[in-house]
């Protein structure tokens, strides 16, 4: 059996890194204190107290993060689009739901390139 590092580090460019600060500096305008570590990541800046985000508001951020991180676009398309991030490591862990939604979202994409 194949042991992977249960700990990663990435690098994150610039916009990332000002993306994660932006959201910090929201989060401590809404609640008056820093983030710890039973808050949620994402979380509803209209609340007064922190809860996490609507799923869409999730997934639009994460689209976001991926095309500030430099992924593919349309990586960033169906991250967006599904919420997931599928990789040859994670893909044995999905669902056929799952999986479908991820294809569809890639097809998705092409399709949506060829028409404009």
């Amino acid at each position: 059996m194949t042991r992977y590092p249960t700990k990663r580090s990435y690098r994150l460019n610039d916009d990332a890194l000002e993306a994660i600060r932006e959201m910090r500096r929201l989060f401590r305008k809404e609640t008056g204190r820093d983030p710890g570590p039973d808050d949620p990541c994402g979380f509803d800046p209209d609340s007064y107290e922190p809860q996490p985000a609507a799923e869409a508001r999730i997934k639009s951020l994460m689209g976001d993060i991926a095309n500030s991180a430099g992924l593919a676009p349309d990586l960033a398309f169906a991250i967006r689009r599904t919420g997931l991030l599928v990789t040859q490591r994670n893909q044995d862990q999905l669902d056929e739901n799952q999986l479908t939604a991820w294809k569809e979202a890639l097809a998705e994409y092409e399709l949506s390139k060829r028409v404009n």
